[in-house]
């Protein structure tokens, strides 16, 4: 009962602000609720149907051998979808189409077919009436460039054709005319900019996805009017994706597990958080919970290490397999799209055990220029004061004949966090408390002709952070268990940045379109990351260590390069084949502060007064050579596979541990060749069945080895037990089935590792290579419903369990939970109240856990909990305000990673936030 009235309270808050803001827009707004079109002697009738009658408002112009009328403070509300599409509707006219150009306007395209229609606009009882007549033939034109598509190393995704045309090159489109009535002339005025889906409103020329993540149908365009008529193969929009194969291929063509989050999502979710390993986990299947940390330990992808990309270069390093920071690399707005391959996958080479979460960046607009601004304001419910945190983005995008660019810049504020019952949450691992990111976008490219593009990306973010309580390590020596406690503390850090993160990705990138008939597709990239924590008192742990009061500091820089050719052998069949090339250089060192000063101040003044080698600087380098075959052997059954063969050196100088051990440094080379195969089966239109075997590798997490080796390690070359990658292969099968008003997905998959590997301390306390056999199972589940224009349901569903037999005696024993995650459902309910008003309520169970415990891994079982946020969307001006509430029932809980790190020590088992409410508003111009 308390758990009801507490939803109800916070739901009536956040409900009323809403209906007190949205309510005047429901008034402005006509609705088209059919589109008719009828035959007439000098051409054909469109009829634009409301449900009212009202009057409608018109922009017309023409180009090329097209007419456009924009219809303002218009919605299409059409029984079957929200576009409509006849093809050949009368002599002289090729297409009509009826589609959103945004939120509050309708555009209706006429194209013909040797020359450009003329129409006259009125309005009638039945609506907006625009009789149409077949243009006469025009003087033959230069036609627009095709855009090269990007090269699939920089993975934005390949669209379909753009429904509005683009004026041919060098022909500028008549100037849109003042709205009028069929009785007064039009005057010429400048064009209305058309608002940009950072405000909130659906960008139509990226294809969407369903709000649980899973690639749906899209909304298809009406076939030609009539009960009877059918929709043509060729209307059926598609849903592109490049990661699965590293070419664009439709969805439902991938014999894999895929979920693609785009833009609208993100942002949406970003309303709640500002921090990607939280967005995706709340929207992935088989990623685990979000942990509201910046790191993605104990946040796997189907029990396993998933490889990181932005635009194609890898972020996941060697040394980040533990305690990585990979997804805390770029800021939500900086996004376009998520593509994620979900199970093993080496399409992009080493590291893929768990899949691909490949982050695509923002790409530039139409023609012209483009400004969007959001501004949000963050404040705990449970405790106001001390909380406040902000977040501002700008960004200007645009295209000029075959010149295009986007910039963006973002500064995010965060202030302290506190849990349900207001108790402040100390730093324990790395957070978000009291910090500052900023983040910076740049992409320009150039289509040097109508089958070369030419593109340079760049990106840069960082995290710093003031420290101002830590947590409070008295904790640990009660006997009763608690949660973390905050302690306060002011450090201030003398020559050494404080905790921070740091990282820029750079690409430039070359597609050709036709080199002998095949398309090559090129990248060299530069990734440089530096990463560093607060501070720790070693004393307390190894009272006779030569490191004393300290912090750790890691950097790697990785340069590296892509070539791919894609060779048709027919219609049907291709040959995709390539080289990729990647040297990583990494290292990181302790840095050591002065203790007197330290003790004297309270454990407040970190002076950094040397530094020494805690992972000694090593280098690893990759060359892979691929070749991937598809074969549609029919329009019902598709076949795919493929192979990659991989080197990998290692390269290590000699070194001494930070316990001052002498190391022989040397080289070590390892191998691997994988494989992969699939299928896919389209029994319907509908519904499609796939299968795969797909075998992913990667090599252990060498720095964890190298800082402190075990007993009797005094040399790489010989000490070191690693001789092949851990190879695993991965056996799943699916079925999807796509309506147009359910879209559904259900998957199990199998995989195993004859040679898995985890790190295990010996009676020392030093890390060894454990490689025994693991085996790792589960199932995913997906459902979105669309059962009237106005609402949606949906959810998800991941169930993963895994184990390993160390002994090799044939007895499996689980994996600890931050390896294996617990099951995660997640389900949301969202309505269109009014045309400029939506609402969403969400929800996360994430289930209770006893294998690893029971297992004697994890110091304690992991429990259940249940959180649910609101997010309410108004359209105010040509601008969106949000609101949105994170843990709406204001749950006390602690997040899966933080249950698994209180099991060994309380002092780690922070709670999670509680009830969280932003306030945002973004607008294009």
């Amino acid at each position: 009962m308390d758990r009801q009235q507490q939803f109800l309270r916070g739901l009536g808050l956040a409900g009323a602000l809403s209906v007190l803001i949205a309510l005047p827009a429901k008034s402005e707004i006509a609705q088209v609720t059919n589109v008719r079109v009828n035959q007439t002697p000098s051409g054909l009738e469109v009829i634009l149907e409301t449900a009212d009658g009202k009057p409608l408002q018109v922009f017309s112009y023409s180009y090329g051998e097209t007419f456009v009328a924009d219809v303002i403070t218009t919605q299409l509300r059409l029984p079957a979808g929200n576009a409509f599409r006849q093809d050949n509707p009368a002599p002289g006219i090729s297409s009509i189409q009826v589609i959103p150009l945004d939120t509050y306007s309708v555009r209706v395209i006429v194209t013909g077919e040797t020359g450009v229609p003329t129409a006259q606009v009125s309005n009638s009882k039945q609506g907006l009436v625009l009789s149409v007549n077949p243009g006469t033939e025009t003087t033959a034109q230069q036609p627009a460039p095709t855009r090269p598509t990007k090269p699939s190393q920089q993975p934005s995704i390949e669209r379909p054709p753009a429904p509005i045309p683009t004026p041919p090159s060098g022909q500028q489109p008549t100037l849109p005319t003042i709205p009028t009535s069929p009785d007064t002339e039009p005057e010429t005025q400048a064009p209305i900019p058309r608002p940009s889906p950072d405000a909130g409103e659906p960008d139509f020329e990226t294809p969407s996805t369903p709000p649980s993540g899973e690639p749906g149908v899209q909304i298809p365009p009406l076939p030609p009017t009539g009960p009877d008529s059918a929709q043509t193969e060729a209307e059926r929009p598609v849903d592109l994706i490049v990661t699965a194969t590293r070419t664009a291929e439709e969805v439902e063509d991938v014999p894999r597990s895929v979920t693609v989050i785009d833009r609208e999502e993100i942002q949406q979710q970003a309303t709640f958080s500002r921090n990607l390993p939280d967005v995706l986990g709340q929207s992935v299947p088989g990623l685990g919970q979000p942990n509201q940390s910046y790191r993605s330990f104990g946040q796997s992808l189907r029990g396993r290490r998933p490889l990181v990309l932005i635009d194609g270069v890898p972020v996941s390093t060697n040394l980040s397999t533990a305690y990585g920071t990979e997804l805390r690399s770029i800021d939500p707005s900086a996004i376009e799209r998520v593509e994620v391959i979900r199970g093993p996958s080496a399409v992009y080479g080493e590291g893929a055990t768990g899949g691909v979460i490949n982050i695509i960046t923002r790409s530039p607009g139409e023609e012209g220029i483009t400004s969007n601004i959001q501004a949000d304001l963050t404040n705990s419910l449970s405790h106001i004061e001390d909380s406040f945190g902000s977040n501002l983005v700008y960004g200007i995008s645009g295209r000029q004949g075959n010149v295009d660019f986007t910039t963006s810049a973002s500064v995010v504020k965060v202030g302290a966090a506190f849990d349900a019952e207001g108790d402040r949450i100390p730093l324990a691992e790395v957070d978000a408390s009291d910090s500052t990111t900023i983040n910076l976008l740049g992409k320009v490219g150039l289509d040097i002709t109508d089958e070369q593009r030419l593109q340079l990306t760049f990106n840069h973010f960082r995290d710093t952070q003031e420290v101002k309580y830590i947590t409070d390590p008295a904790v640990d020596q009660d006997e009763d268990d608690e949660k973390a406690r905050a302690l306060r503390r002011n450090l201030q850090f003398i020559g050494v940045p404080g905790p921070q993160n740091l990282n820029t990705v750079a690409s430039l990138d070359y597609s050709n379109e036709n080199i002998f008939g095949s398309r090559v597709q090129a990248q060299a990239y530069y990734r440089q990351n530096a990463s560093g924590g607060a501070f720790f008192d070693n004393r307390i742990f190894e009272p006779e260590s030569l490191i004393d009061v300290a912090n750790s500091r890691q950097e790697t820089e990785r340069l590296g390069g892509r070539l791919q050719i894609d060779t048709p052998f027919s219609d049907v069949a291709s040959l995709l084949w390539g080289v990729d090339y990647v040297k990583e250089d990494i290292g990181q060192k302790f840095e050591l502060f002065d203790t007197e000063e330290f003790d004297a101040s309270g454990g407040n003044v970190l002076r950094k007064i040397g530094e020494r080698d805690y992972v000694p600087p090593y280098e690893v380098n990759n060359l892979g050579l691929f070749a991937q075959l598809q074969w549609d052997i029919s329009e019902q059954f598709l076949l795919s596979g493929g192979l990659r063969h991989e080197r990998i050196g290692l390269t290590v100088d000699d070194y001494l541990t930070a316990e001052d051990q002498p190391i022989t440094g040397g080289e070590r080379d390892f191998d691997a060749t994988v494989f992969n195969a699939g299928a896919v089966y389209k029994a319907t239109e509908e519904i499609s069945f796939f299968t795969n075997f797909a075998q992913g590798f990667s090599i252990p997490d060498f720095g964890r080895i190298l800082r402190r080796p075990p007993e009797g390690f005094v040399a790489v070359e010989s000490d070191l037990q690693v001789t092949e990658p851990i190879k695993t292969n991965n056996y799943e099968l699916g079925i999807r089935g796509q309506w147009s008003q359910v879209q559904v997905s259900l998957a199990g998959f199998y995989n195993t590792s004859e040679l898995g590997s985890t790190l295990q301390e010996d009676e020392n306390g030093r890390l060894e290579i454990i490689r025994a056999p693991q085996r790792i199972y589960g199932a995913e589940a997906t459902i979105d419903w669309q059962p009237t224009d106005n609402w949606q349901f949906g959810g998800t569903a991941s169930w993963t369990e895994g184990e390993s037999d160390d002994d090799e005696d044939g007895e499996y024993l689980a994996l600890d939970s931050s390896t294996i995650q617990p099951v995660k459902l997640t389900a949301y309910i969202e309505n269109q109240t009014t045309p400029g008003w939506s609402n969403r309520l969400q929800l996360l169970f994430s289930g209770d856990r006893s294998a690893g415990f029971e297992a004697e891994l994890d110091g304690a079982p992991i429990e259940s909990y249940i959180t649910v946020d609101y997010l309410s969307s108004i359209q105010i001006g040509r601008g969106t305000l949000q609101i949105g509430i994170q843990n709406l029932l204001n749950e006390q809980y602690s997040t899966v990673q933080s249950q698994w790190l209180g099991g060994f020590l309380d002092s780690l088992d922070t709670a999670a936030r509680g009830r969280t409410v932003t306030v945002g508003y973004s607008l294009s111009f």
